[in-house]
């Protein structure tokens, strides 16, 4: 089961990417009256620019990956996203450069993990993406309580055979675990 849906993120990321720069984008600036996107996200954080972006890409992603696999659905109830064979399946997009974020609701374990490189423009550049179990895991999310709007997760090294990447690769440090994007 986990090989096919390893393979279908893998199909789908590129496709993902290539929507969004070359379909999705344009449409964005088209709706802000023309303004280009660094005009848009002006003196505005990563995190502003994530909470824009990244609802659109997982809507793709979950367009996209149903052409690989029927019956993976949306089912986004607290503390997952996806369900698929009865499994449920956290979704986490981040532009950052350190870990994953979100709020300090509990979670399914099961976490398909994406990160891109957005340049100033608005052009996806690189990707990452993996997914994890985190009841395999030492990492944890770090702030599990429901009154939290920020938890992180990073991962150390003791989960690096755990960390399960479709697309780019890590890099062991000697604490914790760096994706390694890959170029567009």
């Amino acid at each position: 089961m986990i090989m096919i849906l390893r393979e279908a993120i893998a199909a789908v990321i590129p496709e993902l990417v290539e929507e969004w720069n070359t379909v999705m984008l344009p449409k964005l600036e088209d709706m802000a009256y023309g303004l280009s996107f660094s005009e848009i996200f002006k003196d505005r954080l990563t995190q502003e620019k994530t909470k824009v972006v990244s609802p659109f890409l997982d809507i793709v992603f979950a367009r996209l990956i149903k052409r690989y696999i029927p019956d993976f659905e949306v089912d986004e109830t607290v503390g997952r996203d996806y369900i698929w064979n009865s499994e449920g399946f956290e979704c986490k997009i981040t532009f950052g450069k350190n870990g994953w974020t979100g709020n300090g609701y509990a979670k399914t374990p099961k976490h398909i993990l994406l990160r891109f490189t957005l340049t100033e423009d608005g052009k996806i550049t690189e990707m990452f993406a993996a997914l994890v179990d985190l009841d395999e895991c030492k990492s944890r999310w770090t702030d599990k309580t429901t009154k939290s709007n920020f938890s992180t997760l990073k991962f150390v090294k003791e989960d690096a055979d755990v960390l399960d990447v479709t697309v780019g690769d890590i890099k062991i440090n000697k604490v914790y675990i760096k994706p390694l994007m890959c170029a567009v």
